[in-house]
């Protein structure tokens, strides 16, 4: 019987096939053949006027959304080049898209999901070195951002942070708790960070830093089991904390379940905003990511019921995973065990890819079942565990 690609990758390790240096770098014969396949994958269902869309998802037909995410994937894999200029020929579509979009006053004028647009476009073309294109969009990020401004009270953790509302978000007088599309969350908050200091506006990280420190599962002398350290996607939502409710503390107050990706991008926020891995809440963040392992499965803790939610996010998980590890394997505590779990879910990666080069999702919560969305984390994962 053959070997998996999982058996092979770890037989391959044994004898040293997997090379690190550096900061736990792979060796390029081992990442190499599973990116150029994605990338062909990728480049063949690229549009004839070079944007990508979906076969799967009505609202992502229109280019808007997968072209930048597949182009920042693309572009993490600068070794590899996909087949036919597909980059060039993507990004020349944004261009056009980014010129239109700077003509326009409206924050999020026609674009479907404009803070995911924004954030992934300003980072496409900080790379390429357009810092003019990179600033359109850091503008429109920047607008989309919860403020005091837009009539929410100032001491407001939430102010600093980002939601998923398509326009700027105004709170409405006496409207508490806030719409789900207006109240902030943490991957929507991580998003705009990456916008914001792709588009030289870093200097205002750290005003979501209240915001991020409230989706923490934190004390500083923990009082419970639940200050592990984690943390969940929103405060004091039971449905888009895809965990689940992990039960009452001793002062009655409901908490959820830390899980793998709210971990993760948890711990990049306040890495973002400034805070060394030392720092208690990094300490403790990473010691929860170090303690739950890695590997490409939704690590932590899941209430029954919501196997679905836990699928549905894998291979976000998994590029937000490469990116912490990244982090981590700078640190000499960590260095050793960075580089194992870096190898464990390169080894994962692999293990899931389909024969003609895409990753697909097995779920549909999150839109991870249309392989150009999976296949776009997928690269930027393997990628980063190369970078």
């Amino acid at each position: 019987m053959g070997q998996s690609r999982r058996e092979f990758l770890r037989t391959v390790a044994g004898f040293g096939g997997l090379i690190l240096c550096g900061a736990a770098k792979l060796a390029l014969p081992e990442y190499a053949g599973p990116l150029r396949t994605a990338l062909a994958f990728l480049a063949a269902r690229q549009s004839r006027d070079g944007a990508w869309r979906s076969d799967h998802y009505g609202v992502f037909r229109e280019g808007d959304a997968l072209t930048p995410l597949a182009l920042w994937a693309m572009q993490d894999a600068p070794a590899l080049t996909a087949p036919g200029g597909a980059f060039t020929r993507g990004l020349r579509w944004l261009e056009g898209l980014t010129d239109a979009q700077a003509q326009r006053e409206e924050a999020g004028a026609e674009t479907h999901y404009p803070l995911f647009t924004a954030s992934y476009a300003a980072q496409v073309f900080a790379k390429a070195g357009d810092r003019r294109r990179a600033g359109v969009w850091a503008a429109r990020i920047e607008r989309l951002r919860v403020s005091g401004a837009l009539g929410w009270p100032v001491d407001d953790p939430a102010c600093g942070a980002w939601g998923d509302s398509p326009f700027p978000p105004q709170l409405p007088q006496g409207v508490h708790p806030p719409p789900d599309m207006l109240a902030p969350n943490l991957s929507a908050t991580l998003l705009g960070m990456r916008g914001l200091a792709a588009g030289d506006r870093g200097a205002k990280l750290a005003e979501a830093r209240p915001f991020i420190e409230s989706c923490q599962n934190f004390a500083a002398q923990p009082a419970s089991e639940f200050d592990d350290g984690g943390f969940l996607f929103a405060p004091d939502d039971s449905v888009r904390n895809k965990a689940g409710v992990a039960g009452r503390d001793s002062g009655g107050r409901v908490r959820f379940n830390s899980y793998g990706s709210a971990t993760c991008d948890g711990f990049l926020a306040l890495h973002f905003c400034g805070l060394p891995v030392d720092h208690p809440r990094m300490a403790a963040a990473a010691a929860w990511i170090q303690r739950h392992g890695a590997g490409l499965g939704q690590s932590g803790r899941w209430m029954p019921g919501r196997a679905d939610g836990r699928e549905s996010l894998v291979f976000y998980y998994g590029q937000a995973l490469a990116d912490a590890l990244a982090v981590l394997a700078r640190e000499p505590n960590f260095h050793a065990w960075a580089a194992a779990q870096r190898r464990l879910l390169a080894s994962d990666l692999i293990e899931r890819q389909r024969e003609d080069g895409a990753w697909e999702g097995r779920a549909p919560n999150s839109c991870e079942d249309d392989p150009v969305v999976a296949t776009a984390f997928g690269v930027r994962a393997l990628a980063r565990l190369a970078a």
